[in-house]
C-alpha cells in the first residue's frame, strides 16, 4: 500500500514537471514578440499610443525616441549606420522627407497597411514604403501682445519693424530642415538662399528646438517664431501666452507633415511588426493624435480642414535635404552669402 502510494506521488510528481515544465518552455519559446520602434513622434504621444497596442495584443514594444534638437534625424542616421544589421523592426518619422531617403536607400521595405486605403497618394508613398498618418504644419507662434500688424506668413519676418524680435530653430532641428527642403521645391534655391540671408539681415534667433522656438515666444522673448502646429499647441497648454497663425494661406500655403510609419528592411518579426504599422496607420489612432494635440489635422481627405499646403514632390525635396539645411543655416546665421 505503502509502494502503490509512493508511486502513485511520484506519478503525480512527473505529471506536475511535465505539465509546468512544458509550460515554462511554451512561456519561453512561444511568448508574444517585441517590437523595436525609432520613433520621432515625441515620446508623451507616441507611448500612449504603444501602450494601448501593447494592452490589445500582448506584443512588446522597446521605443527608441530621439532628442528635441535633432527629431527625427538622429534616429534616421542610426537607421542608415545599422543598415546591415537592422535592430530596428518599425520606423515611425516626425514627417516623410528622411523616410523617402531612408526607402531609396534600401533601409526601409514596402508594405502597404489594409487600415490606410482611405489615405490619398498625397500621403503616401506610391509603393508603399511609408504611409502617412495625422498632420502637423510649419505655423507661426504670435506672442501676445502681439506684433503691431498683421503677420500672416512667411515674408512678413522680413519686415524691418520685426528687427531681432523674431526666432526659428537650427535647420539641422527636425521640421525646420524639412520646410526649408520644401521651399527649396516650391521657391526655389535662389530664391530661398535670399529669403534665409533677409532673415539674417533682420536680427532672427537661431534656438535649439521647435520647443523651444514656441515657448521663447510665449515667455515674450520674441514677437514671432517659425515653429510646428503642436509646439504651439503644447506651449498653451503648458501656460505661456501665444497664439498660432497658419502661414500664407492665401499664397503657396505652408508645409504640411504627415508622421510616416514603415516596415525596416530586415526585421526579424515582420509579421508582429505589419500588425503595429495597421495599428499605426488606421483612422483610430490618428484621430487619437488630434485628440492628443500632437496632429491637428487628418491626412484622410477632406478631413484635411482645409489646410492649404505646399505642393511638395517628397524626393525632389529629400534630395534637397541636406544641401537645404547647410546652406540656410550657413546664411542665417552670417557665415556665408549667397
Amino acid at each position: 500500500m505503502k509502494t502503490k502510494l509512493i508511486l502513485g506521488l511520484c506519478g503525480i510528481g512527473v505529471a506536475l514537471i511535465l505539465i509546468f515544465g512544458g509550460a515554462t518552455y511554451y512561456m519561453r519559446h512561444n511568448k508574444p514578440p517585441s517590437l523595436t520602434v525609432y520613433c520621432g513622434v515625441d515620446e508623451p504621444y507616441a507611448s500612449q499610443i504603444f501602450t494601448l497596442f501593447e494592452q490589445r495584443t500582448g506584443i512588446h514594444i522597446t521605443a527608441q525616441y530621439d532628442i528635441e534638437s535633432s527629431k527625427s534625424v538622429g534616429l534616421a542616421a542610426r537607421l542608415e549606420a545599422e543598415a546591415q544589421h537592422p535592430q530596428a523592426d518599425v520606423w515611425w518619422g516626425s514627417e516623410a522627407f528622411l523616410s523617402v531617403r531612408l526607402a531609396e536607400e534600401g533601409i526601409l521595405t514596402s508594405y502597404r497597411p489594409s487600415t490606410a486605403n482611405d489615405v490619398p497618394a498625397t500621403y503616401r508613398d506610391a509603393d508603399g514604403y511609408w504611409t502617412g498618418v495625422g498632420l502637423r504644419a510649419r505655423v507661426l507662434a504670435i506672442a501676445d501682445p502681439p506684433p503691431p500688424f498683421a503677420v500672416t506668413g512667411l515674408n512678413d519676418l522680413l519686415d524691418p519693424r520685426l528687427k531681432g524680435k523674431i526666432c526659428i530653430s537650427r535647420p539641422t532641428a527636425g521640421a525646420t530642415g524639412a520646410q526649408l527642403a520644401a521651399l527649396y521645391v516650391t521657391w526655389g534655391p535662389d530664391r530661398t538662399r535670399e529669403f534665409c540671408k533677409r532673415l539674417h539681415d533682420n536680427g532672427i534667433a537661431l534656438l535649439g528646438g521647435n520647443a523651444e522656438v514656441a515657448d521663447a515666444v510665449g515667455d515674450g522673448q520674441y514677437l514671432v517664431g517659425v515653429t510646428d502646429s503642436d509646439d504651439v499647441s503644447n506651449s498653451q497648454t503648458n501656460g505661456k501666452k501665444l497664439t498660432m497663425v497658419v502661414p500664407d494661406q492665401s499664397g503657396d500655403g505652408t508645409l504640411a507633415m504627415p508622421t510616416t510609419v514603415a516596415l525596416v528592411a530586415g526585421s526579424k518579426q515582420s509579421d508582429a511588426a505589419k500588425r503595429l504599422i495597421d495599428f499605426l496607420t488606421s483612422p483610430e489612432v490618428e484621430q487619437k493624435l488630434i485628440d492628443l494635440k500632437f496632429a491637428r489635422w487628418s491626412v484622410r481627405g477632406d478631413l484635411s480642414g482645409g489646410l492649404k499646403a505646399y505642393p511638395v514632390n517628397y524626393h525632389a525635396a529629400a534630395e534637397s535635404f541636406r544641401q537645404a539645411q547647410r546652406e540656410s543655416a550657413d546664411l542665417m546665421e552670417g557665415r556665408a552669402t549667397q
